[in-house]
């Protein structure tokens, strides 16, 4: 019997990319400022306010503030984060935060799947990115996210209860997956 895919949607487009943006920043050594900065990032980590990037951190970043700026450069309207508040409108922050490298939200509802074949999952869409587990035959796997260089990203598990994140190489069809939705 076929498993039933999830449903599920990114219900704030700009929280995931705010959060995006600065989980980015945070791993560069970035201090944050705002009371949401500080809230998510905690500033354990952070050197400096003018974080040295790599190239592929500042095309993402680049691609994130694009998004989040709406109209012909996003799929929604212009981003307003509230940074006084402590708590952002996000799932599964703890499990992003494993990520090297953060994926943009395409600002859409999610699409679900059933995964039929094994894929190792990474922290970033390269390859000699850090493994950080599998996807395994039968997984909930949604896809809400701009694909990078040909590397998905995933969150594994149910709505408000995911259990793994992290990016794989292929291409979502017939052939390894058992259900479609959305």
């Amino acid at each position: 019997m076929a498993a039933t895919p999830v449903f599920a949607d990114i219900e704030s487009p700009c929280a995931d990319l705010w959060f995006s943006r600065n989980a980015m920043l945070d791993q560069a050594g970035y201090c944050f400022a705002t009371q949401l900065g500080k809230a998510i990032f905690d500033n354990s980590g952070c050197t400096t306010k003018e974080p040295v990037l790599s190239r592929v951190i500042e095309m993402q970043i680049a691609e994130t503030i694009k998004l989040e700026q709406g109209g012909d450069g996003g799929f929604y309207d212009v981003c307003m984060i509230d940074t006084s508040k402590r708590k952002l409108d996000m799932d599964a922050i703890p499990l992003r935060k494993q990520l090297d490298f953060q994926p943009a939200t395409d600002g859409g509802p999610a699409f679900a799947l059933t995964a039929m074949t094994p894929k190792s999952r990474y922290s970033a869409p390269w390859k000699r990115a850090r493994q950080v587990g599998f996807i395994r035959a039968g997984d909930n796997m949604t896809s809400s996210h701009l694909d990078w260089k040909g590397w998905s990203f995933t969150l594994i598990g149910q709505h408000a209860d995911w259990s793994a994140v992290g990016r794989y190489r292929a291409e979502l069809d017939e052939n390894n997956c058992d259900t479609f939705a959305g």
